[in-house]
């Protein structure tokens, strides 16, 4: 309803007097609608699993067997190191096996004790571990399937230990990064006060600002369980599939959470006074008066607040809300 506004007008008023102020006002009737929220946030896309590959010692890498870009199996050949600590490891183990082998025999017969015995055994067993351990290094396998995204050390080069730096991927050190893509993820940080909404969430869509016209689907995963006492949000991890590798780590993404469909009130956006994210007051108009309402907003939609509070059936100011105080006298205007 459109009506004229007036007001009665008088000099040296106190605030008594204006409590008996008559103010002619329009308003809507809240009503409830049926509705169902989304609650969107803002995160990076990121490697459902990523890794620095490298070996535990430092050697130069005499092969690469594949391309950056290129997709590899769990346990594949990826690098190999050159050969000689483990030649040499491998020779130690050989000659002293053959000792071990000898007093064995030799102790069986009575002709070692077994101080000499034990003390070639030991030095047997030190040396296989030596060996296993050189040879478990002189190569590099995947320990998953994934795609080879950058070789931070080329053919010839000698490895050594130095931490990556590229900003949002893993900072070990390694030969080369190993990224699982399909699927990928994103992690959100959620307030304390909408973590317990997350279990009325029924989809997990993802929208990007490069595929404008496309939404992929995905799944809270996981929500840690502590709070950051900064910010009081948790992260929140969104699994999302991607069988065409279009969702590049390192993108922007908006992670939309749509809840149950529920019956909510509504009220425009310009009858809320003193908002902020998820509070703030109506003038509801009662028996001709004023009654400031403290709300707590759920939602926008179309310039409106889903908003709890008020009922089905108030009536809220839409104009001169400014100028409304506490059980001030209103008139509805075309009433």
């Amino acid at each position: 309803m459109v009506i004229l506004l007036f007001s009665c007008n008088s000099n040296d008023k106190d605030e008594n007097d204006y409590q008996n102020d008559v103010s002619e006002v329009s308003v809507i009737i809240a009503e409830k609608e049926s509705f169902r929220p989304v609650l969107t946030f803002t995160g990076t896309i990121k490697p459902f699993r990523e890794a620095n590959l490298g070996t535990a010692i430092p050697g130069r890498v005499e092969k690469l067997y594949f391309s950056e870009g290129d997709w590899v199996n769990k346990g594949a050949l990826l690098v190999q190191l050159s050969g000689e600590a483990t030649a040499m490891a491998r020779y130690e183990y050989e000659t002293l096996k053959k000792d071990y082998e000898r007093v064995e025999r030799l102790r069986e017969r009575g002709s070692a004790t077994q101080q000499d015995y034990d003390h070639v055994k030991a030095k047997f067993k030190a040396a296989e571990a030596k060996y296993d351990f050189f040879k478990s290094n002189s190569e590099v396998r995947a320990p998953f399937s994934g795609v080879i995204v950058e070789y931070l050390v080329n053919e010839g080069e000698t490895f050594t230990f130095s931490p990556g730096l590229e900003p949002g991927y893993s900072h070990a050190s390694g030969i080369l990064r190993l990224m699982q893509l399909n699927p990928v993820k994103a992690t959100i940080n959620v307030g304390e006060n909408i973590i317990p909404q997350l279990d009325n969430i029924i989809e997990v869509s993802i929208s990007t600002d490069v595929y404008t016209d496309e939404e992929f689907e995905g799944e809270i995963t996981f929500i840690k369980p502590v709070l950051s006492p900064a910010s009081r949000t948790a992260p929140v991890e969104v699994t999302i599939n991607n069988p065409d590798n279009k969702l590049m780590p390192g993108m922007f993404a908006r992670v939309n959470l749509k809840m149950e469909e529920d019956s909510l009130v509504f009220v425009p956006r310009h009858a809320v006074l003193d908002k902020d994210e998820r509070t703030g007051y109506v003038w509801m108009i009662k028996r001709s008066k004023a009654k400031k309402i403290q709300i707590n907003i759920l939602d926008e939609h179309n310039g409106r607040f889903a908003v709890t509070g008020i009922r089905h059936g108030d009536t809220i100011a839409v104009s001169r809300i400014n100028a409304l105080i506490e059980n001030m006298d209103v008139k509805v205007a075309g009433e």
